[in-house]
This record gives C-alpha cells, sequence and structure tokens, in this order.
C-alpha cells in the first residue's frame, strides 16, 4: 500500500517503535561489550603493538572474513545499490565480477608477497622497493583519504535514522561514533574484528529480511522479474563501445577491475588484516570468503532494488514527492512491509548503520598502525617501551575519531556540494572498494563525467 504524500511526514514516529529502537540499542551496547571484553577480561590483553594491531597474528578465519565483509560494504553500498537497481536497470549487478577476480589476484598474488615481509603497515613495502620518501607519502595519502571517507559513511546512516526516527542527526551522530571509538580504543584489533562479525550477522539479517518479505509483498520472484523485464530494467551484458554509455560491461567490469585491485589489494585496512591469521593459507582462505560474502550482499542488494521496482512500478515515490530522490527508496520501502514484522525498521538501521561502524573502526584501527608503524617508530631513537606505544595508540584513536565525527558535521553544511558527492563519490570514495550506488558513480566513461561537471557548474 502507498501512503498518500500528506502522511508521508508521519512515517517516523509511527514505523519506529521502542522494538525499533531497543534493536538498534541492542545493537550498539553489545558492540560495546566486546571491546570492554578485550580490554579486561580476555587473556591476552591489548597492552602491545603486536596484540593491538595485528590480534597477536592468530585470529580465525570466520572473524576475519566476516569483518572483511562489513568494512567493505558500507551504508553507502547498502543505501545506494537498490536504489540503481530501481532508477537505471541492472547493468551495474556485474560489478560482482571484478570483485570475484580481484580477490582472487589478491590471494594469490598480493597476500603471499606481504605475508613473506611480516610487515604491519602495507607501506613499509614502498620503503623496501624504493625509499622512505615514498613510504611516508603512500602513509600520508591514505590517511588523508580515510579521514575524508570516514564521515561520508557516517553521515549516510545518520541522515537515514533522521529520516525514519525524526531524531537529529546532531545528536545520533556523536552518541553512535563515541561507542565506535570507545570499543576501538579499548579492544584493538581484536574488539574491531568480533564487533565487525556481529555487525556482519545484522547486516545479512537485514538484507534477508527486507529481500524476502519484499518478494512476498509483490507477489513473487516471478512478478519481479516479468515487471523489470517489462521496463528494459534487465541488462547484464551491454558490449557498447560508445564511452557515453553510462554504464557498459567495459566500464563495470574493466574499469573497476583496475579499480578495485588499486585500492583493495594494497589497502591498509586489508593487509593488517589478512596478516592477523596465523598462516599464509588462512589468509588466503579468507580473501576468498570475501569474495563469496561481497557476492551475496551486494547479489541481494541489487535484487531488492528490482523489488522495490516491481512494488511501486506504477506509483514512483520519487515522482509523487514521497522522497525527495531515489537514495531514499529503500527506506521508505521498509517502512511500507514494516507493519507485518515488529522490530524490522530497527533491524534495517542496525544494518545499515552496523556497516558505516564497521568501516569507522576498521579505519580508525588502519590509521594509527600507519601512524605508528610509519611516521612514530621510524623517528624515535631510542625504542619506545611497549605500554608506551599502546597508549599512544589508543590516545591516537580517540583524537582520529573526534576529527572524524566533526568533519561529519562538516559534511552536512556543505550544502548543495554534498548532493552532488553523494550521487558521484567520485571527489572522495573512488579509492576506496565501494559498491556504487544510484547516482554514486565512479566516472569510468564520458557521459557521466560531463553530467558532473555540469551539475557542478550549477551548484
Amino acid at each position: 500500500m502507498i501512503v498518500p504524500a500528506e502522511a508521508a511526514m508521519e512515517l517516523p514516529s509511527r514505523y519506529f517503535s521502542w522494538v525499533d529502537y531497543a534493536v538498534f540499542v541492542g545493537m550498539l551496547f553489545f558492540s560495546a561489550l566486546i571491546g570492554i571484553y578485550f580490554a579486561f577480561f580476555a587473556k591476552q590483553k591489548q597492552n602491545t603493538t603486536n596484540e593491538y594491531l595485528m590480534g597477536g597474528r592468530s585470529m580465525g578465519i570466520f572473524p576475519i572474513s566476516m569483518s572483511l565483509i562489513a568494512s567493505y560494504i558500507s551504508g553507502i553500498a547498502l543505501l545506494g545499490l537498490p536504489a540503481e537497481m530501481y532508477t537505471f536497470g541492472t547493468q551495474y549487478w556485474m560489478i560482482v565480477l571484478p570483485e570475484i577476480a580481484v580477490s582472487f589476484t589478491m590471494a594469490n598474488a598480493y597476500i603471499p608477497v606481504f605475508y613473506e615481509l611480516n610487515i604491519t603497515s602495507s607501506y613499509e613495502y614502498l620503503c623496501l622497493r624504493f625509499n622512505q620518501s615514498v613510504r611516508i607519502l603512500g602513509s600520508a595519502i591514505f590517511i588523508i583519504k580515510m579521514m575524508l571517507y570516514i564521515p561520508l559513511v557516517i553521515y549516510v546512516p545518520a541522515l537515514a535514522f533522521n529520516q525514519v526516527t525524526g531524531i537529529n542527526l546532531h545528536y545520533v551522530t556523536p552518541a553512535v561514533c563515541l561507542v565506535c571509538i570507545f570499543y576501538t580504543t579499548l579492544g584493538g584489533l581484536k574488539a574491531v574484528v568480533w564487533t565487525d562479525t556481529l555487525q556482519t550477522i545484522l547486516m545479512f539479517l537485514g538484507v534477508v529480511l527486507v529481500m524476502i518479505l519484499g518478494t512476498a509483498h509483490v507477489g513473487g520472484f516471478k512478478v519481479v522479474f516479468n515487471r523489470s523485464a517489462h521496463s528494459d530494467r534487465l541488462e547484464f551484458f551491454n558490449f557498447d563501445p560508445d564511452p557515453t554509455v553510462r554504464h557498459t560491461i567495459w566500464s563495470v567490469c574493466v574499469g573497476n577491475y583496475f579499480n578495485w585491485l588499486a585500492s583493495c589489494s594494497v589497502n591498509q585496512a586489508m593487509v593488517q588484516r589478512c596478516l592477523a591469521m596465523p598462516t599464509i593459507g588462512k589468509a588466503k582462505i579468507t580473501v576468498l570468503i570475501l569474495a563469496l560474502g561481497i557476492l551475496s550482499i551486494v547479489s541481494m542488494s541489487c535484487y531488492t532494488g528490482l523489488v522495490i521496482y516491481a512494488a511501486f512500478h506504477d506509483c514512483d515515490p520519487v515522482t509523487t514527492k514521497l522522497v525527495s530522490k531515489s537514495d531514499q527508496i529503500l527506506p521508505y520501502f521498509v517502512t511500507q512491509i514494516a507493519c507485518s514484522v515488529p522490530g524490522l525498521p530497527g533491524l534495517f538501521v542496525s544494518g545499515v548503520f552496523s556497516a558505516a561502524l564497521s568501516s569507522m573502526s576498521t579505519g580508525l584501527n588502519s590509521i594509527t598502525g600507519v601512524l605508528y608503524e610509519d611516521f612514530v617508530k621510524p623517528t624515535v631513537k631510542k625504542p619506545w617501551s611497549e605500554a608506551k606505544a599502546s597508549l599512544l595508540m589508543k590516545v591516537v584513536v580517540v583524537v582520529v575519531g573526534t576529527i572524524c565525527v566533526a568533519l561529519v558535521f562538516l559534511v552536512e553544511r556543505m550544502g548543495a556540494i554534498i548532493q552532488v558527492i553523494k550521487r558521484s563519490t567520485h571527489l572522495l570514495i573512488v579509492c576506496q572498494t565501494e559498491n556504487s550506488s544510484s547516482r554514486k558513480q565512479t566516472y569510468y566513461n564520458f557521459g557521466d563525467l560531463c553530467a558532473f561537471l555540469e551539475e557542478i557548474s550549477k551548484s
């Protein structure tokens, strides 16, 4: 059932009940408990650099795999991929092919090299291959990129939370980020990895429930694909060489393969957790599980976009002003099917926020490792004690996390330009392993670049 436009403003108070708040707060509470456990109750305390950054190099396959999946699927992807399918069709679904190919390339070509070098920061390789100056440059670029990226992945789910609850994001953003900074500071890599595992489970539950309930809501798989086919949205292998075409197999598969390879294979967050495995064989297995996880979550998100189109094929919420843009279509759809499942909006928002928190916690831990290994450790004349180094890294997490929270409010105040950034993600997220969303595309083709420049000139 489609609610009238006048009722759209009533959605927050109508669909986010105390059960939903309980689910969301529960996610934050158990995440904080994990940090407390590894800080005070685990056998191995987080008071050495090896434990804090690498988990003692004794992590298990399951938590590392779940952590990698959570970190590389942000809230931007969970909200954006369904919007992409809803608005433009399924060509971008083929992004799963280069993602799988990159995972195999990493497992067989990159991880063995890093593992044999026994390094902590992936940029140590640059020093071994070139010199210290190149290492510092690479590390600095990574830190700047992550500090610009983290506020964006936090802002998007915070905005979604504001839309379904009515709570000002000025309140929810600091509160949620404080929990993330708390467990990352106390528990180090182990807390990050195990909270990522919890958050990955929530993320999958949310996506699966919305997908299943949505399919039942519209009348089954056959209805979903028939309505998409009738509107020419089912397009997977467009080999058109025209660079002005928005998406083709060349831009989606070939272009994204090299984008993912460049940004994922040497990414500190990826390398750091793979090197936390006790053997190179287990490290390769985690990367292959990552490929399967991404294939699953991306495919389910894309299919959900087709489900949403099947539900609204004759009454577009964007056109009727029930939502202001297509990126809000998934939260709106969740409110439409939430009546039959108490707590579904809370689980959905928790899943979206979980993806963002995992990206933030991983980013903070990775930045800390890079700052210490590439900037502090090489410059001190006398090696620091483990206690002193551990304390410094915890302070760095708090400081960098606080800066990122402040930058979230800067993102909010960027006005019209942030709409361009959120639609393109070309400016800040091109270096990250993100799945682009509706109007959040990496510009591999000339047509989108022209549209982007035209919008910049109007802003």
